[in-house]
């Protein structure tokens, strides 16, 4: 998995002199600027520093692999997806997944796109670590770990490009949505 360093200006307000104050240390900078606003209205003696850059290596996005993974919140509380939620890096996937463009091969030019054949295996024989494998239900398990019940795998033409099912031009071919993958396409003709 690659990761990418992500950097924070962090603030710290002090009203000086009010004990009353807890001071505050925060990185939204609109809540500062809001916050001395308040503070000069009142004529309060708010008092701003600058910390040090804090500077952690986050997840990077499965897309364009530079940008950290967005952060959703659910009912069992944050999580990271596997995408960046950048505009254009948004409109890509959206454009990659009705075929206007192809989807990128993990990511990136210096790698091709493999298509390969999957091994028949039976379920009870269970996966095999590195090869893709196809069930007697036809359940694919991809070379990373994948499986159609994870992250799934998506009908696209042999550049790439997603597809719907029944487009003219689809001919079996399933590409592995696996966040680690190295860009398989599995030929299930």
């Amino acid at each position: 998995m690659k990761y990418v360093a992500t950097a924070a200006r962090r603030y710290r307000m002090e009203l000086l002199g009010h004990d009353w104050f807890e001071p505050q240390t925060t990185t939204d900078r609109g809540r500062v600027i809001r916050a001395r606003r308040a503070a000069w209205l009142a004529e309060l003696p708010l008092v701003v520093f600058m910390l040090p850059l804090q500077v952690e290596q986050a997840p990077a996005c499965a897309w364009c692999r530079a940008r950290p993974r967005a952060v959703e919140y659910d009912c069992d509380g944050a999580y990271r997806t596997a995408t960046c939620d950048a505009p254009q890096c948004m409109e890509a996937r959206r454009l990659a997944y009705e075929g206007v463009i192809a989807y990128p091969s993990h990511r990136r030019g210096d790698q091709t796109l493999r298509i390969v054949k999957p091994v028949r295996v039976r379920s009870a024989a269970g996966s095999r670590p590195g090869v893709v494998t196809l069930d007697e239900w036809d359940d694919i398990t991809c070379s990373c770990g994948n499986i159609s019940s994870f992250a799934g795998f998506h009908p696209c033409l042999p550049g790439g490009a997603l597809v719907e099912p029944d487009h003219p031009e689809w001919n079996g071919l399933w590409w592995c949505a696996g966040v680690g993958c190295p860009g398989v396409i599995v030929d299930c003709r």
